[in-house]
């Protein structure tokens, strides 16, 4: 089960006047496009509020329908009567209405109205996009060979799009890597190279000799850092220990502010920074309050607490009763009260090009964040992608593998897809 992204773009509200309208508006309203997907769009009055995706299952088997129709049950009765009711459903996949001779999933779609009335929620849509054609589920008069896909792409809010404003990405392109810009990778590796020791740990695995190629360090990086390795948690007592947190504060404005990019060394502290848990750590907490705010916890409470902070506490068979932070048991209470989407389109855009520079090795844990990110706004399937990458540089890597635990479940019901325009 995969939710789908929040949206980049100023909200507008598009007018349908019928199942064609829906179609056209339907990728502008979750602000991709996806295949061989389930869309459910759900509505606070005649209005759209949020809006989920889900994998089409492999087949109609009841094992492989069952889940998805508890789990569709189960968000609706999660988002409470305001935004219950006749919720939209949109059916887009690959299978033609010639294959299936008729409507494709027509009886996947029968399968989710039932089980929707049954828990007293009227379906608003429901509807099948293929690529031979599309059809009302809920029209008694459609022919059972669909509708022409004309009807979609002559709808007013089809070729009403804004000036200027490019076409939504499929979501398969969603968090890809960039290609890096050549001059400013090697800016951001001479910046790396000139970071203090310390923040140089995670770097001495680096082999030495032979010129550097594509996303690898240049020689003076390379080096051994097993000693400071051994010091890399070892934070000193005050005032000195708040230095490396306001320190990463730093970073955290810097990420927060879009105004203008991040310089070679900017992106160079925020690969570092990274790279530690505790820093890595205040990074996200200023992502979901202010940049400054850990520090000023540090000094009401002492520093302690967020000094070599467990990575996880309950990571066994059986729930843990460890006392204490870690930063899953944090980002796992505080990621749900977080409200403020429009932070985090920049953020997914400056660290996937902080991705794009950076070293092989320390990847990871840039893509761990970034996978945090796109979950946070509601994209599970992006934040998986994203995580596979990070665990095939690193099986092992332990921030990726706590946020692959984190985002395996689906982001709270308080922030499923928040649409970029709203239908009515």
């Amino acid at each position: 089960m995969t939710l789908e992204t929040a949206p980049d773009a100023p909200l507008r509200v598009l007018k349908c006047h019928g199942t064609a309208d829906f179609l056209a508006a339907l990728p502008r309203l979750v602000g991709y496009t996806a295949t061989d997907s389930i869309f459910v769009v759900f509505f606070s009055g005649s209005r759209t509020s949020q809006a989920m995706r889900l994998d089409l299952p492999p087949d109609d088997a009841p094992r492989h329908v069952a889940p998805l129709l508890d789990f569709i049950s189960a968000t609706l009765r999660g988002l409470g009567d305001e935004f219950r009711s006749s919720p939209a459903v949109a059916i887009t996949c690959t299978r033609t209405f010639a294959e299936a001779d008729g409507p494709p999933w027509r009886a996947l779609a029968r399968r989710i109205e039932r089980r929707l009335r049954r828990d007293g929620i009227s379906v608003r849509e429901l509807c099948c996009q293929a690529p031979d054609g599309w059809i009302s589920f809920l029209d008694p008069t459609a022919p059972t060979g669909g509708r022409p896909l004309s009807e979609i792409a002559e709808s007013p809010l089809a070729l009403d799009a804004e000036p200027g404003a490019s076409a939504p990405r499929d979501i398969s392109e969603l968090g890809a890597i960039p290609e890096a810009d050549p001059e400013h990778r090697d800016a951001v590796l001479a910046a790396l190279a000139e970071l203090p020791a310390l923040e140089a740990a995670h770097l001495r695995r680096r082999t030495a000799g032979g010129s550097p190629g594509p996303g690898r360090a240049p020689a003076p990086i390379r080096r051994d850092f097993a000693a400071v390795e051994a010091e890399q948690h070892t934070h000193p007592a005050p005032p000195e220990a708040y230095d490396w947190m306001r320190a990463t504060a730093q970073v955290a404005e810097a990420l927060l502010d879009d105004r203008a990019p991040l310089t070679p060394t900017m992106t160079a502290r925020l690969i570092r920074c990274a790279q530690l848990p505790d820093r890595w750590l205040l990074l996200a907490l200023g992502v979901l309050t202010r940049p400054l705010f850990p520090v000023e916890l540090a000094e009401d409470i002492g520093p302690g607490q967020f000094v070599a902070v467990p990575v996880d506490l309950d990571g066994g068979p059986a729930p843990s009763r460890v006392p204490g932070w870690s930063l899953r048991r944090l980002l796992a209470d505080l990621s749900p009260e977080f409200t403020e989407f429009q932070r985090v389109p920049p953020l997914r855009r400056r660290i996937i090009e902080a991705v794009s520079v950076a070293p092989d090795e320390l990847r990871p844990a840039l893509l761990a964040f970034s996978a945090w990110l796109w979950w946070l706004s509601g994209s599970q399937s992006v934040s998986a992608k994203q995580l596979r990458d990070a665990l095939a540089i690193d099986p092992q890597h332990e921030l990726a593998r706590i946020v692959e635990r984190l985002t395996a479940a689906p982001p709270s019901m308080s922030f499923l897809t928040q649409p970029q325009s709203r239908a009515a």
